[in-house]
Order: structure tokens, then sequence, then C-alpha cells
């Protein structure tokens, strides 16, 4: 009866149980309740930065296409039959967490490559402070989400982190705002700033996911993802993941450093 219970939670739960036989439950529970404690952080990042702020507010001010989310937040693997439903959460907050990264690092390279000044003297002076106040509170929301991430989880869990310098090089050698000097130096360096912190908040997640939710997305053609996304393991070869994650720990190509 034992026996067939505990085969019925490792099929019900094939990722949480390849961690908790790797990992043990004390490395598991603090990055898991820093994750959960992430969830106002994102929906704040969402509706007050991205949606009100970037979308309504911004992007008319800069001449900038806003950006639409549903390309780009997927949430369709809690579909796949049999896994418990904190599985299924856990899937759905990746797709939202990850969804809301890339949307913003194509949102900032719009801005760096085609924003211009408003002509209008009154909306010119209104757009300077609108866009440093956005942009301070996305960088003070994915700051948040970047300092868990390298304090709590990848610590305890081996994961792989981007120092603000590995993230810098990797602006520099593509050119990252270079063009974007309309607004004057402070608002340049604002958006390099935040973009820096796109730039780990991304590494953050990609380590988590091909940990916790490396399943393959639904093909949407209309649908922009991750790059490590790439590395997942298809919707219906959930026994091969369960082998990956108990001997690698990750889909990723950079392995837990122990």
């Amino acid at each position: 009866m034992i026996n067939r219970i505990k085969a019925w939670f490792i099929k019900r739960n094939p990722i949480f149980t390849s961690h908790l036989q790797r990992n043990g439950l004390l490395r598991l529970v603090p990055p898991a309740l820093a994750m959960y404690a992430m969830i106002p952080v994102y929906i704040f990042f969402h509706i007050i930065c991205i949606k009100l702020l970037y979308n309504l507010i911004l992007c008319p001010l800069l001449a900038v296409e806003p950006i639409g989310l549903k390309h780009y937040i997927v949430i369709d693997r809690h579909l796949l039959p049999g896994l418990s439903y904190t599985a299924k959460f856990h899937c759905a907050y990746c797709g939202y967490a990850n969804g809301l990264c890339v949307a913003a690092s194509v949102l900032l390279t719009r801005i760096s490559t085609e924003a211009t000044p408003p002509e209008n003297t009154a909306l010119k002076l209104i757009a300077m402070p609108a866009y440093i106040l956005t942009s301070s509170l996305s960088i003070l929301s994915q700051s948040l989400i970047i300092l868990t991430y390298d304090f709590v989880m990848a610590p305890l869990l081996g994961l792989h982190r981007m120092s603000m310098q590995q993230a810098s090089e990797k602006m520099n050698a593509s050119g990252f705002a270079d063009a974007f000097t309309g607004f004057g130096k402070m608002a340049q360096l604002c958006l390099r700033f935040e973009y820096n912190c796109t730039l780990r908040h991304a590494n953050s997640l990609e380590q988590v996911e091909s940990q916790w939710c490396p399943i393959k997305h639904q093909d949407n053609p209309a649908v922009v993802y991750p790059e490590h996304h790439q590395f997942f393991v298809d919707r219906c070869d959930l026994c091969k993941l369960r082998k990956v994650l108990c001997s690698e720990g990750t889909v990723s190509t950079r392995k837990p450093t122990w």
C-alpha cells in the first residue's frame, strides 16, 4: 500500500520528487518560500510598471509601440494531465514570470532604438520625470527579485548568478542604448541600468525554470518564448524529465554547482 502511494505521488509530482531526492527537503523550503514571496512583486511589475506606466503613459509620449503581453505570457502547461495542483501552479507561475521578463526586455530595446522626444514643450517636460519614475519602479521591482534569487535561491540550489559587470559586458557588446541620447545622460543611464537588471532577472528565471518547470509550451507561432525554451523536454516525456532532473538537476547547459 505504501509503495503504491509513493508511486502515485512521484507520478503526480515528477519535478518536486526529483529535486527532493537530489537536494533534500531543507534545501527546497527556503527557495520555495522566497519564490512565493515574489508573487506580489511580479503583479506590481506587471500592472503598474508595464501596463500602466509604460504602455499607457510612456509609450505614447515617446512614440514607441506598446508591448502586447499576450505574445509573451504563455500559461498552458497547467493543462498537462497527471500533474498535481502544486506542479500546475508552478508551471503557470514560470510562464507568467518569464513572459513578463521577455516582454520587458523587448520593450526596453524598442525604447532604446525608437523613442523620440515629444515636440510639444509641455509634454517634453513631462516625459523626462515620467520616464525616470517608471524606470526607477521597474528597477526596484526587478532588484527585489534578483536579490531574492542571488541570496536565497541560488546558494541553496547551486544555481548560477549573473553579476552587474557580466550584464554590462553583454550590453556593451550589443551596443545597447548607445543611440538613446535625445533625453539626456540621466535617462540613458536609467535605461542602461534597468536593462542590466532585466538581463540579470532573465538569468535567474532561466536557471529556476530550467530546474522547476522545463516542459515545452504548446507550439504557437504568435508567441515569443525565452531562449532557454529550446532545451525543454517535450510535454509527453515526463519520465525522461524526471531522469534528467534526478541525475543532472536541470535541463540548462549550466549545471548546478554542486
